[in-house]
């Protein structure tokens, strides 16, 4: 079954012709524009479409899937307000792609469809319960039980990124303060990693963050950090740590005790891993500490899209 998977960012959409999610025949990346109006990024999405169905392989495309930011209404195929489209409102998703290619189109969360991408294909073969974390723009988390995903009573379960870890925290774009996404979100963390980076003057980003301080990008602390940099190091362990705080409330609510962890972020390594390891264990419930497991994704930037093309399985 060749099938097409579409990965929709904040920041880009990540779409790729496939053999039923299996393997990769071709790929496409193209900006969301996600301040722009929502037609635009439809022009976008429209666009990595005809290049892929353009390939001598997609003859015989069986269907379209979807990841997308925010709460999906699994049945009718629509979104409804996803905080990293800001213009977007109740947008009907499926209908939207399916009338202009006349294809079945499947639309679900987008961490879902990473989590669903590692369960077939990555850290979570041979798990049958896990939650899988997407670090990007937002915090996302797809749900694995008994092998599926798990939507909850009304399609919208996994919006990890908005479990409050401090009641009067930093305004997150949900509208709500103190949310999980509003210290580990790319852009959060960049506004608390600047200031920090320009205060030590022996780093070597501190002239970075003092001269272009918006052409600094998680991979740049990571990178530091690998290279001894303290400050970086003490930037990713915090927000490992933040992160772990609802690593842990999810575990002691669930009883799941297996995470994996992807996305940008996630790339960052041991100070990370270090930080969501010791705080999750140090407060999770001692029945769960033994069985806890933090992993690292193993699929990269292709579990969106792989799990998208495998919703039409």
């Amino acid at each position: 079954m060749i099938t097409i998977g579409i990965d929709i960012g904040g920041s880009s959409i990540k779409a790729a012709l496939t053999d039923a999610g299996r393997r990769i025949l071709a790929r496409t990346l193209r900006p969301t524009m996600a301040y722009s109006e929502m037609e635009q990024t439809f022009v976008q999405i429209h666009a990595c479409i005809e290049e892929l169905l353009a390939h001598e392989e997609a003859k015989d495309v069986a269907g379209i899937g979807v990841g997308v930011p925010g709460a999906i209404d699994l049945e009718a195929g629509v979104v409804f307000y996803p905080p990293n489209l800001p213009s977007w409102g109740e947008v009907p998703v499926a209908s939207m792609i399916s009338r202009r290619w006349d294809l079945p189109v499947h639309v679900d969360n987008d961490a879902n469809c990473a989590a669903l991408g590692e369960a077939h294909f990555g850290a979570g073969r041979g798990r049958s319960h896990f939650i899988g974390l997407t670090l990007g723009t937002g915090v996302g988390a797809g749900i694995i039980s008994d092998g599926r995903i798990y939507h909850g009573q009304r399609g919208f379960a996994g919006e990890f990124g908005h479990i409050t870890i401090h009641d009067d925290g930093p305004l997150c774009n949900c509208g709500n303060h103190g949310c999980v996404e509003a210290y580990v979100g790319i852009r959060y963390l960049m506004q608390r990693a600047v200031p920090a980076l320009i205060a030590d003057e022996g780093s070597p980003l501190h002239r970075s963050a003092t001269e272009n301080p918006e052409g600094l990008t998680p991979k740049d602390i990571a990178d530091a950090a690998a290279r001894g940099d303290g400050t970086a190091q003490r930037i990713l362990r915090d927000t490992g740590e933040r992160l772990g705080v609802a690593i842990a409330s999810a575990a002691n609510l669930l009883d799941v005790t297996t995470f994996i962890v992807g996305g940008g972020i996630a790339a960052a390594g041991d100070p990370l891993f270090e930080g969501i390891r010791q705080s999750a264990s140090s407060r999770v419930l001692k029945v769960h500490r033994d069985a806890l497991h933090i992993l690292p994704a193993e699929l990269g930037n292709d579990a969106g899209m792989l799990g998208a093309a495998s919703l039409m399985l």
